[in-house]
């Protein structure tokens, strides 16, 4: 077995963290780091060795999709609706901003579809102008950074609902 370390064919090596990164190394070698057991990853690893990866990978691709019962997301069609329960009420933009104290700017973007709403302005424009602006929709989906994305025609196709 060789030492990663120094280089040297020895016949038993150490596991052990040296700067954060976990080695095999020989006896003389040893001395520079910290010694670990089987299966244990101190708090002081910085770089994790390659069959822990290769673990931790793998794992998440099984998790890869998940089925979701049901979940709310933002219509389409929102910068029409918008518009249409504003102009119904006979409102301008300004005065629409005024009553959710917003600016005009934002409105005019979201009517535009330039700017999507975040859940809380969402919540101020259902209010206001009494609409629904999110629809419950059900299926697979593909988990992607904290947040799931909508169905693609992929997964339409592929029978995944």
């Amino acid at each position: 077995m060789i030492c990663e370390l120094c280089g040297k064919d020895v016949p038993r090596l150490h596991r052990v963290v040296i700067e954060g990164v976990i080695m095999n190394v020989c006896d003389d070698c040893a001395r520079f780091g910290k010694e670990v057991k089987k299966g244990e990853i101190p708090k002081e690893v910085k770089y994790l060795p390659p069959e822990v990866v290769r673990e931790r990978v793998e794992r998440a691709k099984k998790r890869r999709y998940r089925d979701i019962e049901e979940e709310e997301v933002l219509v389409e069609d929102y910068p029409e609706l918008i518009r249409k329960a504003r102009e119904s009420r006979g409102w301008t933009q300004e005065d629409l901003a005024k009553r959710i104290l917003e600016k005009k700017t934002v409105i005019s973007k979201l009517e535009r579809g330039e700017m999507r709403p975040d859940e809380k302005l969402i919540k101020k424009l259902e209010k206001v102008l009494n609409i629904r602006l999110k629809e419950k929709v059900s299926g697979v989906y593909r988990k992607e950074e904290k947040k799931a994305r909508g169905m693609t025609l992929g997964d339409l196709l592929s029978g995944a609902i």
